[in-house]
């Protein structure tokens, strides 16, 4: 133990005498050692701090400015651990440190009163007898005793409010006594500090020590002080003293005698005022005069009326200043000045927001800004006192929507607040919504700008948040913006709108349909509509700028639907023709999306208008769009580039759209007569996105007929046609070996596109059993594969290709037993357990989902015929290096659980010779991967 004293003793002292280095650094690094070694033995190392300077009594300043500095450190972090002793010899160090030179040296003497304040924040009443030594009646204290009552009274309110009874008592003699300035400045701070600790300690009454204490306690002192202060040292003529006053004296205004306060507001108000124009910092003004209002208003003053007009103008000068946010005292500024707004809107409403509304009428730009902050602030924060004026602020507003200048053109900040509060419910509302929207499609600025301009962008940006904030977070507002937003969609001014008005759209339909609200379904009849033209409108509009849009799926689905639901309600059957043209050709086919867009526009469409749309797409398919020529798109521009297949990829998804929205009681015959008659031309096509498509449409339209078969009972002459068409996909053809809708399973790494073809071959499957005869039996021998590329889907990320992937094996395994020779009717109970897995393929859980592929495999191995074995482990080798990771994984387990149930086969395969080579080098990467 005595080893670690000594250790630590001459630690301290090495680091003592390195504190004298010029290096700020160094400096810092020693007051950290120092006080890392406090923290453990904090009176050792006070002692030793404390004994240096007494040692070294000539130490330069900033030597002794370290050591006062470590002290404060130690003491403001061990404070409950320092011994009485210790403290009161601390105490008397600091106040000599403090006091010792007359002269004003700031370092020295600031770093000695904090220590000061450090212990007072506990020992209050043994600092303030030292304090009070230095500070008696009828000698000016040194700088820094009332500096350090100041600062006191800020750190420990409720420990020294008690004594500054008696503080002001000795200190107002003193103020008559002062002559520099800074000493007027230091007691003008003090009682600035002091006033405010008194009104802290009175609004928390029920914290206090004594809660008797009471605002006229010290009124009179306070009174006394603030003559001294307002009629003489106000007019200095140091800046830095004026505003110190002028902060002192709002303070103390809130401890004057009402009937003192109203006697002095006819001279006080002006005189405050009269400062904006002798400083250059204005935020201490507008505080100080912000604090005299609302001593003023809070008593009832009587008086301040008549000094209204002054008080307005100066305000609205100050509010309409440029705020440099990189400049704290400005922002500060600005925000008093608001505050000043809002307690004279408390007492005079009426002529507050006249004089602000008629400035919004002044030439002058910056006027304007101003009083739209104004107006904003007031919104925002005098709610009730604003609810008589809402008709009068939203009439107003309509000027500076109108405005030129793009920054009195954020206004839309002030309709942002106006509509958090009601305003854009009221008549007249729906101006400031389409002011929004109406900016939201601002073009970029075409010129250089003003660094201090509101560029487009960044008015455009503005709006756009703004719609969205009011989209999802005001609630009430869901019903003024449905559907009112999707009359913006369509004209041309607003297509640079597009984007945010689709995303809010989207917010807004899909919170009322998950709500179940009946606003959800827009009444586009006749009777609930002022003029059919606006359902026209929408549909004619719509079309106008498709080859320009560019966002989003999400987006893009929306619009197309948009307008597929439009065209449906439309009663002018002529204008339906047109504006199906239009789509089709406008559409920029070689865009995946866009094509499925259109489609789905189309097939919405065929809901009220199958005739029609059968004809317009019978026209299109026979129109030059599918003859390869750069006229064909006359009305466009570089459309020759458009591979006609494409196109006829489109024209084929759209029949399969209308099949699935037609009214069922329509679409069997026309299935009949048109849609299979026109798809079937291209059932022997070599194009992947065809063959897509087609597989995609006679999913849809097996689906519609199985749904109208079952209401129904009907069956239709062409049934034969589509069931060869879904033998075709299935069963593989002689001249290739992979069945194309599984080879794009595996190419795609697109969630949408899986779930899209996996759903699609689960309709042509469930058709295909439903309608399988002895007729058209051929010998299944695909199988193996179709069920090795569609295992692994099992485990795909998206759960509805889980799903969809269980279900195809269940209805190929059924479709394996009729091959069998199994009735009909015939249940297998192996088979049907499958349905139950899919519950368990909900689970994201990989463990749980490669424990299901596990158990599906089991029923797989058990149904799967010998000859079937080999061409399944090959896919499944495939499936190794599928696009996506989980797929793969299910694979190795797929296969593993495989070879274990039927490993035996495919070594008496190997054993017998049979012609496994080819299969063998064809995988030979493949087989390296999966052992």
């Amino acid at each position: 133990l005595t080893r670690c004293c000594v250790f630590l003793s001459e630690v301290t002292l090495a680091l003592l005498d390195a504190a004298t280095d010029k290096d700020s650094e160094v400096q810092e690094q020693v007051r950290k050692s120092i006080l890392t070694l406090g923290k453990q033995q904090p009176d050792r190392v006070l002692a030793m701090c404390q004994d240096y300077l007494l040692k070294h009594p000539k130490l330069v300043v900033s030597h002794r400015v370290v050591i006062l500095q470590t002290i404060e450190l130690i003491v403001s972090c061990r404070i409950e651990e320092i011994s009485p002793s210790r403290i009161k010899s601390i105490i008397s160090l600091a106040s000599d440190e403090m006091t010792r030179s007359k002269e004003v040296i700031p370092d020295w003497q600031q770093a000695a009163s904090n220590i000061l304040v450090a212990v007072g924040n506990k020992h209050i009443n043994d600092i303030m007898e030292e304090i009070l030594s230095k500070f008696q009646p009828g000698v000016l204290p040194h700088f820094f005793v009332v500096q350090t009552l100041a600062n006191l009274s800020d750190s420990n309110v409720y420990g020294m409010v008690p004594f500054l009874n008696a503080i002001l008592g000795t200190m107002l003699p003193m103020l008559s006594m002062a002559k520099q300035d800074n000493i007027k400045w230091v007691f003008s701070s003090a009682l600035s500090h002091f006033s405010d600790s008194i009104l802290e300690y009175l609004a928390n009454l029920d914290k206090a020590p004594d809660p008797s204490v009471r605002k006229d306690t010290f009124s009179s002192d306070i009174y006394a002080a603030f003559e001294i202060l307002f009629n003489n040292w106000l007019q200095s003529r140091e800046p830095k003293l004026r505003l110190t006053v002028a902060e002192a004296v709002g303070s103390m205004c809130h401890l004057m005698a009402s009937d003192k306060l109203e006697e002095q507001i006819p001279r006080l108000v002006p005189a405050i005022l009269s400062l904006y124009k002798k400083n250059n910092e204005h935020y201490i003004i507008s505080k100080s005069l912000c604090q005299v209002l609302d001593a003023s208003v809070n008593m009832g003053s009587r008086v301040l009326e008549a000094q209204l007009e002054a008080l307005l103008f100066a305000l609205h000068q100050q509010v309409s200043a440029p705020v440099d946010y990189s400049n704290p005292p400005t922002v500060k500024n600005h925000n008093e000045v608001l505050r000043c707004f809002s307690l004279i809107a408390n007492s005079f409403p009426d002529r507050l927001v006249m004089f602000v509304l008629q400035k919004l009428e002044n030439s002058n730009e910056r006027s304007r800004m101003g009083s739209l902050a104004v107006l904003r602030h007031l919104i925002n924060s005098s709610t009730s006192t604003m609810e008589s004026k809402k008709l009068l602020i939203l009439a107003s507003i309509r000027q500076p929507m109108a405005d030129h200048s793009n920054k009195v053109k954020r206004v839309v900040q002030v309709i942002s607040a106006m509509a958090h509060h009601g305003y854009l419910e009221l008549e007249g509302g729906e101006l400031l919504v389409r002011f929004i929207v109406q900016h939201c499609a601002l073009p970029d600025t075409q010129r250089p700008t003003d660094p201090e301009e509101v560029t487009n962008e960044s008015l455009r940006s503005m709006c756009d948040n703004t719609l969205h904030l009011l989209t999802t977070t005001v609630g009430r507002l869901a019903d003024v913006l449905w559907p009112k937003l999707l009359f913006y969609l369509t004209p041309s001014q607003y297509t640079n709108a597009t984007t945010p008005l689709c995303k809010s759209l989207i917010v807004l339909g899909s919170k009322k349909k998950n709500n179940q609200e009946p606003s959800f379904k827009i009444d586009f009849t006749r009777e609930a509509l002022d003029d059919d033209k606006w359902v026209c409108q929408l549909a004619a509009e719509s079309t106008r700028y498709l080859p320009t849009y560019n966002n989003a799926l999400e987006e893009k689905s929306f619009l197309y639907r948009c307008i597929g639901v439009t065209l449906q309600h439309c009663f002018n059957k002529d204008l339906v023709k047109k504006q199906l043209h239009e789509v089709l050709l406008a559409a920029r086919h070689n865009d995946a999306v866009e094509r499925e867009g259109v489609a789905m526009g189309v097939g919405l469409c065929a809901n009220s208008h199958l005739e029609g749309t059968l004809a317009k797409l019978d026209e299109f398919g026979k129109s030059d769009a599918f003859k390869k020529s750069p006229s064909i798109f006359n009305l466009l521009k570089e459309r020759n580039d458009v591979e006609v297949e494409k196109v006829k990829s489109t024209l084929i998804l759209c029949y399969g759209q209308v099949a699935a929205n037609a009214p069922p009681e329509k679409i069997l015959n026309r299935i009949d007569q048109d849609i299979l008659r026109c798809i079937s031309k291209h059932f022997n096509t070599k194009d992947l996105t065809m063959k897509l498509s087609l597989i995609q449409s006679v999913g849809l339209i097996a689906r519609a007929i199985s749904e109208c078969v079952k209401k129904q009972g009907y069956i239709f002459s062409r049934k034969q046609e589509l069931i060869t068409v879904m033998l075709v996909i299935i069963a593989d053809s002689k001249n290739s070996r992979h069945v194309l809708v599984f080879y794009f399973f595996h190419c795609s790494g697109q969630d949408h596109e899986r779930e899209r073809a996996i759903t699609a071959t689960a309709h042509i499957l469930a058709y295909y059993l439903d309608n399988l005869t002895v007729k058209n039996m051929v010998s299944f021998h695909n199988l193996g594969a179709l069920l090795g590329r569609l295992s692994p889907r099992c485990s795909d990320p998206v759960p509805a290709v889980r799903a969809a992937a269980v279900e195809c094996i269940h209805t190929l395994l059924y479709i394996q037993l009729r091959y069998e020779g199994f009735s009909l009717d015939y249940k297998d109970e192996s088979v049907d357990s499958l349905l139950l897995l899919k519950d368990r393929l909900e689970n994201p859980d990989h463990s749980v989902l490669y424990k299901t592929c596990s158990d599906l495999t089991k029923v797989m191995s058990k149904r799967l015929p010998q000859q079937q074995l080999t061409t399944l482990v090959f896919m499944l080798f495939e499936g190794l290096v599928d696009s996506q990771t989980n797929c793969c994984r299910a694979s190795t387990v797929i296969l593993n659980t495989l070879l274990k149930n039927r490993g035996g086969g495919l070594q008496d395969m190997v054993t017998h010779g049979l012609p496994l080579s080819w299969e063998l080098k064809k995988t030979k990467g493949l087989q390296k991967t999966a052992l």
